[in-house]
């Protein structure tokens, strides 16, 4: 007979996270296009790496004009001038509590914020969560804030109980909004401390300027985090466009497939810091650190088994899951186990966050039951692309910009969706990549200067919206905003815990292969449905859309009009039974006004009624 070892796992506060930020977060929030600057290299007005604030806000007509509605400021905080890729960096942070001077005063960053409001746009810092540079004078001066180090640098001891660490952290990220008007915080590697955050919202409320915390990647935030940085990435940071992700492909499907709880990945992580892996439900595979859907499944050393089917956790009622691990190393002694769940990275591990129980040994198979909470409520994101894009070994002649001038990629998997869009700087106008000269291809500075192709350490020659592709680029991206920001009651994102009033939409053409161009969706409403096609190839798509308004509000409508939003701006009158056999053009991507195809239905009143 067997030997069974029952591991009971719960984590604490079950209810009141489905009761937080996402449902709080202002208004704004849910009008967000997020564009990110690097803040030296955005512009060159003494050559390379000398961007400031200042030469920063002489752009801000230009953003305005393209339709942004938020800037992610990655560079403002004292830091080193090349930690990282031997370029300066706001994640070789020195001090998060000063403003770099080499960006300028802060008179300066103020005026900057300040006239990004007046042009409706927010501004968010970056905040280095982990820790800091070793020649931090803060290490010297409260050393015993600091434990162990990552990426080159000190980590704050976010665990050792240092009050007066804590109260520092919310005062410094607190007056960045009430003394400089900041409008939230990305949070680069992890939110570590949930509570401390929570309180810096509730202080900026309290002073009538409510923010945003968004984190990079998934994480528990306890109720403090908005949206995620990269809750969906279209891209892999080292190799370009990610084809798997589905949102390349078929937009509905991306979005009907996302649920609670389905659990993908176990990792048992042994104290000589081995671990072993199993897999269960994995089809799609989510990756954590790419976002992107893996053909064929990975396989582990951990056989799982599902040994019941509990039902969907609500606010109400969390069944515990039950699991069979098997396969674990009877030798090694059990640090912690992990959990991924499809849609969430959420950790279920010994102990609270911070402390870890080891221990455990001589069995091969455990039998564990977890009970699930109702995860973090958030605003749903999408990214195309971030400053990461091009990371160490990324191949040294590839354009780490993702669209590289496709308006299939962002218009249909990106500004046409229901998220928040986060993007890079110079994407807009599809700029070519020109390294700062410093920059090596090695995150710690090792090889050759002027090498690698880090998107953070792109200087973006302005010079090039000259050349008339480029001008088509901008012109084009600008106008998909536009219509984005029109239609914002079918754009705005959904919560990740419901899902969009989204249907996929039949599409024949002759001559092209179905499966080569994006499956058509159907965005609706109350009022109105607005269909969007993707066309990825050099040739134009000429085809025609079989729309079903079954199970709309729409579907007992008379008449409808039609108004092509992306090229003729024209509106037309049809009977429903017309959009069985709609016709649909789409020039080739990568072409001035090709790529996509917008289409509104309205229901045309009678007005004798």
């Amino acid at each position: 007979m067997r030997k069974k070892w029952i591991l009971g796992m719960t984590v604490f506060g079950l209810i009141i996270a489905q009761k937080n930020a996402a449902q709080d977060a202002p208004e704004w929030a849910k009008d967000l296009i997020i564009y990110e600057i690097a803040t030296r290299g955005f512009t060159s007005p003494a050559g390379s790496e000398s961007g400031t604030f200042k030469s920063a806000q002489e752009k801000l007509p230009y953003l305005q004009k393209l339709g942004i509605t938020g800037i992610w400021l990655t560079g403002t905080n004292l830091g080193d001038a090349k930690h990282f890729y031997n370029i300066w960096t706001q994640y070789a942070c020195v001090d998060p509590s000063k403003l770099d001077p080499v960006l300028g005063t802060p008179e300066e960053f103020k005026a900057f914020i300040d006239e990004a409001h007046q042009r409706g746009i927010k501004v968010f810092m970056d905040v280095i969560t982990h820790g800091l540079m070793n020649n931090s004078p803060l290490i010297d001066e409260h050393p015993e804030w600091f434990r162990g180090g990552s990426w080159g640098m000190t980590d704050f001891d976010w665990y050792g109980k240092h009050q007066d660490l804590d109260e520092w952290w919310v005062k410094t990220f607190s007056d960045w909004v009430t003394v400089f008007g900041i409008d939230g915080y990305r949070l680069d590697v992890n939110i570590y401390r949930p509570d401390l955050w929570k309180r810096i919202k509730q202080n900026a409320a309290t002073a009538g300027h409510p923010i945003v915390v968004f984190n990079e990647t998934w994480a528990y935030s306890e109720g403090a985090g908005d949206f995620l940085q990269r809750m969906v990435t279209l891209s892999n940071q080292r190799t370009g466009p990610d084809m798997n992700v589905m949102l390349h492909h078929d937009v509905a499907k991306h979005y009907q497939q996302f649920d609670y709880f389905r659990i993908v990945e176990l990792t048992v992580r042994y104290t000589d810091r081995s671990t072993d892996q199993g897999y269960l439900d994995v089809q799609p595979f989510l990756d954590a650190a790419i976002y992107g859907y893996y053909d064929p499944a990975p396989k582990g050393a951990l056989k799982l088994t599902q040994l019941n089917s509990p039902s969907r956790p609500t606010p109400e009622k969390q069944e515990p899951l039950r699991l069979l691990i098997e396969g674990v190393n009877p030798d090694k002694v059990i640090n912690n186990i992990s959990i991924r769940s499809l849609g969430w990275t959420l950790r279920y591990n010994y102990g609270t966050q911070g402390s870890l129980l080891a221990g455990l040994t001589g069995n091969t198979r455990y039998e564990m039951e977890i009970t699930p909470f109702v995860p973090d409520r958030l605003l749903y994101s999408t990214q195309l692309s971030s400053h990461d894009d091009g990371w160490e070994s990324s191949p040294p002649d590839k354009n780490p910009y993702v669209a590289e001038g496709s308006r299939s990629m962002f218009g249909y998997s990106f500004l046409f969706t229901p998220s928040i869009p986060i993007f890079m700087s110079g994407e807009e106008f599809n700029a070519d990549y020109i390294p700062l000269p410093r920059q090596t291809s090695d995150l710690f500075g090792k090889s050759e200067p002027g090498k690698g192709r880090w998107l953070y350490a792109s200087m973006i020659d302005w010079e090039q919206l000259k050349q008339p592709a480029k001008r088509d680029m901008l012109d084009d991206v600008t106008r998909m905003i536009a219509i984005r920001k029109a239609e914002a009651d079918l754009f705005r994102p959904v919560t990740t815990d419901s899902k969009p009033l989204l249907k996929a939409v039949s599409l024949q053409a002759a001559g092209i292969d179905r499966d080569s161009i994006p499956v058509p969706c159907m965005l609706y409403n109350d009022v109105k449905a607005i269909v969007i096609c993707g066309n990825t190839t050099d040739k134009t798509v000429k085809g025609v859309l079989n729309i079903s308004l079954a199970g709309t509000p729409l579907e007992k409508a008379e008449k409808l009009q039609i108004t092509d939003l992306w090229n003729s701006g024209k509106t037309k009158t049809v009977k429903v039974s017309d959009l069985q056999k709609y016709p649909v053009v789409m020039k080739p991507d990568k072409s001035k006004r090709g790529g996509v195809a917008v289409l509104k239905i309205e229901s045309v009143r009678d007005e004798r009624k």
